[in-house]
């Protein structure tokens, strides 16, 4: 273990340094993203790093990303400060940024770790940073976080699409199978029917169907089965959902007594939205399988979230 070397004006300088990074950031004025800053956030400061969270979004796009700004000291790698994208807070994002990013003087890029993508200020900035006046520290500041946020957004910004004739094709054979898969779904607590002509069906990210969901005790909820695929917000994949907008007397009930299951990722995090997706290792069984196989995985999931809604509509009941 090193000596220690207690310097308090040292650590009140970190205090500093935090008010003037977070003015510096919301004092920022660009044409490409916007900048929140995360005041009241958790994991912005901790044994070895200190600093904020900031929440930038694309003017062009929409895209947002949860920055992780500030300093980092940890012995066995590099420190500074940095500007951090990790991948479990950006995972729609995160693999365009890496691939896209280019160089720009006010960073230097570091990919040493493969969860965590940093800019950094370079030491020679930061060094002749140190000891500023207040005013002339905001300047470099700002025009640090400016220039790498712009560059994350610009790097996502840039990603076009890749698509083929087969997509297609795959894409009208799941929606063919979601249809089949509500109109064979059995259950001994629920029973389906879908509403065709609803014309939420069908969106920019998301197809399936509508359908109510109903038991012999007086239930019916409006539900949705099918994929959503939005590249500008996770997770995305196979789900069923309910919504308070369509079941405001029921919702509160089902969201309050909903429970994880292994069949299931229970998504609550949306306000007035309960998810529940099909996990990555049943997709991939899917894929694997052959068409009827493929089918009764669909059926066993659609049947193991509509008596997870009803379920818990039932055990709100017995309250």
């Amino acid at each position: 273990m090193e000596r220690l070397h207690i310097d308090i004006n040292a650590l009140e300088s970190m205090h500093r340094f935090w008010d003037i990074l977070a003015d510096a950031i919301e004092s920022i004025k660009s044409d490409k993203a916007e900048f929140q800053v995360i005041r009241d956030a958790k994991d912005c400061i901790g044994r070895h790093w200190y600093g904020l969270r900031c929440r930038v979004t694309c003017r062009r796009s929409g895209i947002g990303f949860y920055l992780h700004i500030g300093l980092i000291y940890f012995p066995s790698t590099r420190p500074g400060l940095m500007i951090e994208l990790d991948e479990q807070n950006n995972r729609h994002s995160y693999g365009s940024v890496l691939e896209n990013i280019t160089e720009r003087p006010e960073f230097e890029i570091n990919r040493a770790e493969p969860e965590y993508f940093k800019l950094f200020m370079p030491d020679s900035v930061f060094a002749d940073m140190s000891g500023r006046p207040r005013g002339e520290q905001a300047v470099i500041l700002r025009r640090f976080v400016a220039g790498g946020a712009e560059a994350i957004v610009d790097a996502a910004y840039e990603k076009g699409f890749r698509l083929d004739y087969r997509n297609m094709a795959d894409s009208l054979n799941l929606v063919n199978a979601f249809d089949q898969a509500l109109n064979e779904v059995e259950s001994h607590i629920s029973s389906v029917r879908v509403n065709y002509a609803d014309k939420d069906n069908f969106g920019q990210y998301a197809e399936g169907f509508r359908y109510y969901l109903e038991n012999d005790k007086g239930l019916s909820l409006y539900a949705y089965f099918g994929a959503i695929y939005s590249y500008k917000k996770q997770p995305a994949g196979i789900f069923a959902e309910i919504d308070k907008f369509s079941n405001p007397e029921e919702f509160d009930r089902v969201y309050h007594n909903m429970e994880a299951s292994p069949v299931y990722e229970l998504g609550v995090g949306e306000p007035g939205f309960i998810k529940l997706f099909m996990k990555a290792e049943m997709a991939e069984a899917v894929n694997r399988a052959e068409y009827k196989e493929q089918m009764e995985l669909l059926k066993n999931f659609l049947k193991a979230c509509n008596e997870a809604f009803v379920t818990a509509w039932e055990r709100g009941g017995n309250k």
